[in-house]
């Protein structure tokens, strides 16, 4: 029998199961992409959190996946002793010899990022107030430790690769909050944890640092601070290291149309102790095969 419509249209009863049973497919497949798109989303910023197996994994993705927890009380025993800030950053100058630190009160960052020169030559005669290489000289022991309860932001900095800046809430503790990547040319009020560089490549490793630091304050919450760190020092590499998948330096990036390096390093697989990390980040870097792994956007998986 046809369908009358309510403006007196005819409609062949056909074309009315047609119509129904469009609808009722463009609902599932809504809810399906919804689903997809949530899943998505989880497994981007909250990767502790994915407990389920992927149906398509391999056996060995589900015991890396299950060896994770073991890995990471491993390593949060081998550092048992860092346990403040201080230990950390001192560990930290011993084991990265090229890497500069410092550390600032928040206003002080601020300040220092509004001041830093448009060049990429950073001036050292531009000290900051709480410089973590020459406080145990210009100040008192009591002072120093007064200053280091203060410290609520940490800048790392590779001479000509770049700059990051790494949050801590609350000041003084060793729980980092936020961390951001940027140029070693850049300066103004933007460059703060939660900023974004004006460039594209730092961008991207930003957002993967975001993910990264969601990662260690799930699974190694006790040496979150230590882990973030040391992953950070893998990017001293990051414009003379190949992708390990691909085994190029430098590759199109489909979503911005951009030519980039292997801007992704893994986080899930870092192995970090205070008798081993030395090696395995600094003098491996020596060694291409032995460096840090690097993996473009398109290379790398959520598994790594």
């Amino acid at each position: 029998m046809p369908l009358v419509c309510p403006d007196g249209a005819v409609v062949a009863y056909a074309w009315k199961r047609q119509l129904a049973g469009q609808a009722g497919a463009s609902a599932v497949d809504r809810t399906r992409l919804a689903l997809k798109a949530f899943t998505d989303q989880k497994r981007r910023f909250f990767p502790h959190l994915d407990d389920e197996e992927d149906g398509e994994g391999t056996d060995t993705v589900s015991k890396k996946h299950r060896n994770l927890p073991a890995l990471a009380e491993d390593n949060q025993d081998n550092l048992s002793d860092c346990k403040t800030l201080s230990d950390v950053l001192t560990n930290l100058e011993k084991e990265i010899p090229n890497l500069k630190v410092s550390t600032y009160e928040r206003l002080d960052w601020l300040k220092r990022a509004s001041s830093l020169p448009a060049s990429a030559n950073d001036n050292t005669m531009e000290a900051p107030k709480h410089n973590f290489h020459s406080t145990s000289i210009l100040r008192p022991a009591p002072q120093n430790v007064a200053s280091m309860d203060k410290v609520a932001v940490i800048e790392l900095f590779f001479p000509s690769i770049f700059r990051a800046v790494v949050s801590l809430h609350p000041a003084g503790s060793t729980d980092p909050d936020s961390v951001a990547f940027f140029s070693p040319d850049e300066g103004g009020s933007y460059m703060h944890s939660r900023g974004s560089s004006v460039y594209h490549v730092f961008r991207q490793i930003t957002e993967h640092a975001t993910v990264a630091l969601q990662y260690f304050l799930g699974i190694r919450s006790k040496t979150a601070l230590y882990s973030l760190l040391h992953w950070i020092c893998s990017y001293q590499t990051l414009f003379t290291k190949v992708c390990n998948k691909c085994g190029r330096l430098l590759a199109m990036d489909r979503q911005s149309a951009l030519i980039l390096p292997p801007v992704h390093r893994p986080y899930r697989t870092l192995s970090v102790s205070k008798q081993s990390s030395s090696q395995s980040i600094s003098s491996t870097l020596d060694q291409g095969s032995n460096a840090p792994e690097a993996y473009h956007i398109g290379c790398f998986s959520d598994n790594m």
